[in-house]
């Protein structure tokens, strides 16, 4: 029989592919210090708008939404466990951000669980009503100023940071490993305060958001009313594709940058998640269970894909970055997640659970999965 610890598994398997991509940016050339218009051409700029539009911006809400929606599954375990299970997560994502990739999500996404461990108990609309809130707020007091200040402003980079760019580059070509850690040191803890600042109003509203859409029972909603799960997902997902397409008609302006990433991303992250819930419900329980063993490794397989790309992409391996396309790119994730889901099954033979066996009701039990 389908349980929700099996649709959960579904869902968090499902989204691993994403998150490969999202973190493949980073990992083939120095994205956050290029203009794309001016570094890619051609063939790479189509792949990257390609990649982009469904994915930039888009899977850190998505993320955090299903964060959302499994805290408030595992409410009953109570605060004091969750909030254990979500500081041990944010020390191995410090100690990955450190040790492997710079640019981990989960020390930020664990921040902000905790944050909404205090909305566990809560009605569905105290945490409907502060992501709503905290989300109108980021938008009226962060976004729209700037995007009307700068209408009609050239591309977000006009030039890419080249000395950013050159150091980042012969770093992580090196094979000095003491200097990767000495880079993704430098770049976890560059600007912690705006970091904190930005997944208040990034990450926690959509967090809160999924916990809500938890509590009112918006899987059995989905699942009842077919028609309405497929009008929700064509309108989200239509209407962020549609707000991401305005950053690549107006070539990267900063005011379509900004409209695109704060305000397109989550709307299609929204409709990414009515689609993940309305699938997992309806989808047929064999398929569900080809990706249980992923999804009850998922953090064990995610922090092991890492550990594998660092010697795909950094000079301690096989130095491919900046020297890859986006579509190889593409392929070598797709390549990683097809392992993972691999391993999985692996894992689940061995009756080895990997780091969720820390986490009791989150691991496969030997035989069911």
């Amino acid at each position: 029989m389908k349980t929700e610890e099996g649709s959960i598994r579904f869902i968090l398997a499902i989204t691993l592919f994403p998150v490969l991509l999202m973190n493949g940016m980073h990992y083939m050339m120095p994205y956050d210090a290029i203009n794309v218009y001016e570094y890619l051409s051609g063939d790479s700029l189509s792949s990257y708008h390609l990649v982009n539009i469904f994915t930039g911006s888009a899977v850190m809400p998505l993320v955090a939404l299903i964060t959302g929606y499994m805290l408030n599954h595992w409410r009953d375990r109570g605060i004091l466990d969750l909030g254990k299970i979500t500081i041990t997560i944010f020390l191995a994502g410090s100690l990955q951000s450190v040790f492997v990739f710079a640019w981990d999500f989960l020390p930020g996404l664990a921040l902000t669980a905790l944050v909404g461990l205090i909305f566990l108990k809560s009605k569905w609309f105290v945490p409907m009503i502060s992501a709503v809130l905290l989300f109108a707020f980021h938008m009226a007091a962060n976004v729209l100023p700037d995007i009307l200040e700068n209408i009609g402003s050239p591309t977000d980079k006009m030039y890419s940071a080249i000395q950013t760019v050159n150091e980042q580059t012969s770093v992580y070509r090196s094979s000095d490993y003491f200097a990767i850690i000495s880079k993704n040191i430098e770049i976890f803890t560059g600007d912690i305060p705006g970091m904190v600042y930005t997944l208040l109003f990034t990450v926690l509203p959509w967090l809160l958001f999924g916990m809500a859409l938890s509590k009112v029972g918006i899987k059995d909603l989905l699942a009842a009313n077919h028609i309405l799960a497929v009008a929700m997902f064509i309108t989200l997902a239509g209407g962020g594709l549609a707000l991401k397409l305005i950053q690549v008609v107006t070539l990267g302006t900063y005011s379509g940058t900004l409209l695109a990433d704060n305000f397109g991303g989550p709307v299609l992250a929204l409709g990414y998640f009515i689609l993940l819930l309305f699938i997992s419900a309806v989808i047929p329980e064999k398929a569900v269970a080809l990706f249980a063993p992923l999804g009850g490794r998922v953090l064990t397989m995610y922090i092991a894909g890492n550990i594998l790309l660092i010697f795909i992409f950094y000079g301690i391996g096989f130095t491919a970055y900046g020297d890859v396309s986006i579509l190889s790119m593409v392929l070598i994730m797709t390549a990683v997640y097809v392992l993972s889901v691999a391993v999985g099954f692996l894992f689940r033979k061995a009756g080895a659970g990997g780091i969720e066996t820390l986490f009791a009701d989150n691991s496969d039990k030997c035989g069911e999965n």
